[in-house]
This record gives C-alpha cells, structure tokens and sequence, in this order.
C-alpha cells in the first residue's frame, strides 16, 4: 500500500495564500472600476477654451477647460472640469492619457494600482495554492 506523505500546517503558507485572493480581488474590482484605463503617459496640454458655471448668485461653482495636447502623434480635444480658477487660454498643464484610448485623460497619474494589486495577488495564489490547498485536504478533509 502506498504511503502518502500528509502536508504539514504552515501558517505562513496560508496566511500569504488569503491575502492573494484578496489582493486578486481588490485588483480586478479596482481594475473594473477604473474601467482599465491606466493614465499613466504625461502630455502638455494647452487651455484653449473656458467655461465657468455659477449658481443663482453669481459665484462661480465649476469651470470647465477645453484643453488641445497631443498624444501618440495625434491632437486631441479634452474638457475637464477643475477647481483650479488660475488657468487662462494660452496655459498650460500636464494631463495624463490611457495609450490604447488617448481621449481618456485625467490631470492626475492614475489607473495601476488595480493592475499591481491583481499581479501581486496572483504571483501570491499561484505560489502558495497548492500547498495551501493540500493542508486544507490533507488535515481538515
């Protein structure tokens, strides 16, 4: 008769094999959420237009900025709405857009964070699943 060697329980092991799965899942809700986009490529973005909303009293409550940038090695148009009342025609900013889709921008770097945590999650689970899953069947089943 043939005589399997039970796995062992190593804490370590399934600790880092839950927080894969969790990272994995954070990562495809943050990647779902942010729609996988990744604004990570910066362009100077010229303000070529201005336009400001105010409420029944005159004050200003949103602006919003047509911006003219170029991204890969086509010119592009961008409204974004800012609370930074300095900008005037003719400024400029950096605006960061998505390579495959360049008409999504944002004035913020954004969009890996779901990306990362998705290959950490996974390096972690496909590393420690398999052990982990002989301790649960080996001592628990």
């Amino acid at each position: 008769m043939g005589n399997s060697v039970k796995e062992k329980l190593h804490l370590p092991t399934m600790i880092f094999c839950i927080i894969g799965c969790v990272l994995l899942v954070l990562g495809i809700l943050l990647c779902i959420n942010g729609k996988f986009k990744m604004q990570i490529i910066g362009s100077e973005a010229v303000v070529s237009g201005v336009q400001t909303a105010t409420d029944s009293d005159g004050v200003v409550i949103s602006t919003t900025y047509t911006l003219t940038y170029n991204a890969n090695k086509s010119d592009y148009n961008a409204s974004i709405v800012s609370n930074d009342s300095d900008l005037e025609l003719g400024d400029k900013m950096i605006l960061y857009y998505d390579f495959f889709d360049p008409t999504s921008v944002s004035q913020k770097r954004g969009g890996y964070y779901g990306y990362i945590a998705l290959l950490l999650g996974l390096i972690l689970v496909l590393k420690t699943g398999p052990r982990f899953i002989r301790i649960i069947r080996d001592n628990y089943l």
